[in-house]
């Protein structure tokens, strides 16, 4: 008990010696995301018909992180499309097929990320026996296949290939979508640098992508906006690259802040000045449990 006392206070001592100049550069890395993801969507929803500002696209994605980060999935996506279309002319399939689109832009660079992670890990599993690669490979490729498998027979695939084929954006602007998700993945990366930076950690560009690869994965696992799952992963990973654990907690714990303690207060008042006030009261009630035995089983 002493000995993780003891590390606590360690890491909050060194989360007090972060460079301000890093810290602040990883903030406006962030902010600028924002403006990114907003100007991506609007990109979309101009191709399918919609009409809706920039401003107001970017502080809708705002106030849906942060109801993300608060409720399960996926009632962060409807408190964004619901915010968008309170202050703009979109029906809720435009603004939900359009968010799809922005969702599947993302893809190309994900991958891009995803081999440079792979670079990282294969560095780190370098003393590993071959066998034991072999089988972690197997394991991690049958459990995708599985996915994948249940994924395509499933009614919502099904539905979703048919609302795709119904409303295609043009290539241009689907290039355009992917364009920007570079970018953002790529601020992902630059910010998690600064974030390294500030503690005195470097980091090559291949681990830094395993970390926001992590992050990312940590997002997707129960709990909420990932909160336990990114926060272990990353100080797992860190650890696994060789930084001790009071100074990746440090690094951790300002990375959070940031995307999830900002994004949670600064969507929170995004909310409120857009008067989803109301849209957030329902939200809750939508996605909590309906019965005492459901909060029971849950």
């Amino acid at each position: 008990m002493h000995a993780i006392w003891q590390t606590v206070t360690t890491s909050a001592s060194r989360l007090s010696t972060a460079h301000p100049a890093y810290a602040a550069g990883a903030l406006a890395l962030y902010i600028v995301s924002l403006l990114l993801a907003g100007v991506r969507w609007r990109g979309f929803l101009r191709a399918l018909g919609a009409e809706a500002g920039v401003i107001r696209a970017t502080l809708a994605t705002l106030g849906g992180i942060a109801a993300g980060n608060l409720l399960p999935a996926p009632g962060g996506e409807a408190v964004r499309i619901a915010l968008l279309r309170s202050g703009g002319r979109s029906s809720w399939r435009q603004a939900t097929v359009a968010a799809a689109w922005d969702r599947v832009s993302e893809l190309p660079p994900i991958l891009v990320l995803a081999g440079m992670a792979l670079i990282a890990a294969r560095s780190v599993a370098a003393g590993w026996q071959t066998t034991t690669i072999a089988a972690a490979a197997a394991v991690a490729v049958a459990a995708l296949a599985i996915a994948l498998r249940q994924l395509r027979r499933s009614e919502a695939w099904t539905q979703w290939r048919a609302t795709f084929a119904a409303h295609q954006v043009g290539a241009s602007v689907f290039a355009a979508g992917v364009g920007y998700s570079s970018l953002l993945w790529l601020q992902d990366v630059v910010r998690l640098l600064c974030v390294t930076r500030a503690f005195g950690v470097s980091l090559s560009p291949t681990r830094i992508a395993a970390l926001s690869m992590i992050a990312m994965l940590g997002g997707v696992l129960p709990g909420i906006a990932g909160l336990g799952p990114v926060e272990g992963g990353l100080v797992a990973g860190l650890i696994a690259f060789g930084v001790d654990v009071p100074t990746a907690a440090a690094v951790t714990a300002l990375e959070r802040v940031i995307s999830y303690g900002f994004s949670t207060a600064a969507g929170a008042m995004v909310i409120a000045r857009l008067g989803g006030t109301r849209l957030w009261h329902a939200a809750r009630e939508r996605y909590a449990p309906d019965s005492d035995a459901d909060a029971a089983r849950s």
